[in-house]
């Protein structure tokens, strides 16, 4: 009798056991977070979709709300270059300079739309759900439904934002060190 009742213990515990380790090995386990925050001052190529078309820049942000964006593609808009600083904007474009109050900044543009979002949410620490090869952040800020991917060294490889239709793509990412934020401010001057 306590034979059966040492084999039937035996049994139960190695049930248990082989329950976890399936459990374990089928993925059903939580995915690890961690938190993240965009970089603060940073250079970049922007692949822009946004209504069935798709523009590229390269864009520099120098602070919060200091940005330096020109336009590469499509061929009709190459070349336009604009300089935001906090409250004012300056717009060129084949000679012709357009300076303006930002609040005045046309709200549906598709350069609006990127640099507000991603000053929206450049200052938040992003819990971000971990992937094999990828991490990713989604949720909703000030109204700002998004979904932003980056890679395990914490540099930006898309931003989704579902309000907008609009997608980001963000190729050559580098990080800007203060000293060079000072440099390149006063070199746009």
């Amino acid at each position: 009798m306590r034979g059966l009742e040492r084999l039937k213990g035996r049994i139960f515990t190695l049930t248990v056991i082989f329950a976890v380790l399936l459990t374990a090995l089928s993925g059903c386990t939580p995915k690890l977070k961690t938190e993240r925050t965009i970089p603060k001052c940073f250079d970049t190529i922007m692949e822009i979709t946004h209504e069935d078309m798709t523009y590229q820049a390269t864009a520099s942000r120098l602070d919060d709300g200091v940005w330096i964006i020109e336009l590469t593609s499509p061929e009709a808009v190459k070349g336009l270059v604009y300089n935001i600083n906090s409250g004012s904007a300056e717009i060129s474009f084949k000679g012709l300079h357009f300076t303006f109050d930002t609040q005045k900044f046309p709200v549906s543009s598709v350069i609006s739309i990127a640099i507000a979002s991603i000053d929206k949410l450049a200052p938040m620490t992003l819990d971000l759900t971990q992937g094999e090869t990828l991490d990713i952040s989604s949720g909703e800020a000030d109204g700002l439904t998004y979904s932003l991917t980056m890679d395990k060294n914490g540099t930006p490889q898309s931003l989704e934002l579902g309000d907008y239709g609009m997608s980001i793509k963000f190729s050559g990412f580098t990080e800007l060190e203060q000293i060079e934020l000072n440099e390149q401010t006063a070199a746009a001057q």
